[in-house]
């Protein structure tokens, strides 16, 4: 009886940070994948801005057009992401952006 309670105590304890570790995990992830789009976004920008190579322009140009949607997508996503537990009700979502 008492290692059956404490299997359950345990679960109970660790479960309770584990769901707060995966919101704030996901609001990581979604941060991580922004900052990957937006470094990207510039780099096909400045081959864009310098023109040398129409061939190039031409395909940075549609590369950005794609990862500007990706880029609007994922802030929607991040703004509907769950908040985590810490943050519930005071009006943040993710990590306070």
């Amino acid at each position: 009886m008492k290692g059956w309670l404490a299997a359950c105590w345990s679960l109970i304890l660790l479960g309770i940070p584990a769901a707060g570790r995966a919101e704030f995990d996901q609001c990581r992830l979604i941060d991580q994948v922004l900052n990957r789009l937006g470094n990207a976004m510039a780099i096909n920008r400045l081959i864009i801005a310098e023109g040398k190579d129409s061939t190039a322009v031409a395909a940075a140009s549609e590369a950005l057009a794609e990862q500007n949607e990706s880029y609007r997508r994922t802030k929607r996503q991040r703004a509907n992401a769950p908040k985590p537990a810490a943050m519930a009700g005071n009006g943040t979502d993710c990590l306070g952006a």
